[in-house]
């Protein structure tokens, strides 16, 4: 055989093979976009993660934060409410689920709520953990306005029951400086505890 032809033969045998391996990624895609799947979204050594989920409620779609506890996935927070600056819904979910890990690896034990001095007009739900018990670290801000108190208190139902709850849920109110902490631990995991 010829040198030329070995080489045209070798490049015929390459293009084969990444025809085959785009087509099959294109059924892959198109089996996944027709069946609604969506690939496991968790590495194995974290709890909680970013996944986008039907809103039964409205319509469409919404990012929602997920926790994994004893190997089951269940919605937890959605995020519903976009601020400026590029804080669209995917975004701020992926940075509240990183919140999260950072916090539960830190030793993750209680909620609270402050106001936000960064943020006039807005509360924030804040992390405690073991590492830093001295600071409530942000986690989540709300929409301007929102019960500090009573968002908290959503959140922290809904992490107890295995439901979902929208990210700055809670009327426009105030809460009259309530100020409370949940502790959290019995709600996670328990080597997580």
């Amino acid at each position: 055989m010829s040198k030329t032809k070995h080489l045209f033969d070798g490049i015929n045998l390459t293009i084969g093979i990444i025809g085959a391996v785009v087509g099959i990624v294109g059924l892959a895609l198109a089996y996944a976009q027709f069946t609604g799947w969506r690939p496991d979204i968790f590495p194995p050594n974290t709890r909680f993660s970013c996944a986008l989920l039907a809103d039964t409620q409205k319509g469409g779609e919404v990012w929602t934060v997920m926790y994994r506890n004893n190997q089951k996935k269940k919605p937890w927070l959605r995020m519903v409410n976009t601020f400026g600056d590029g804080w669209n819904t995917r975004k701020r979910c992926d940075k509240i689920t990183d919140r999260l890990e950072n916090f539960r690896q830190d030793g993750l034990v209680e909620f609270s709520h402050r106001p936000d001095p960064n943020t006039p007009n807005q509360s924030v739900i804040c992390a405690i953990t073991r590492l830093d018990s001295k600071n409530c670290n942000l986690l989540v801000t709300l929409k301007p306005g929102a019960d500090g108190y009573e968002s908290l208190k959503a959140m922290t139902e809904a992490l107890r029951n295995g439901t979902s709850v929208d990210q700055g849920y809670g009327n426009i109110t105030t809460s009259n400086g309530k100020i409370s902490t949940v502790n959290i631990e019995n709600l996670l995991d328990e080597s997580d505890r």
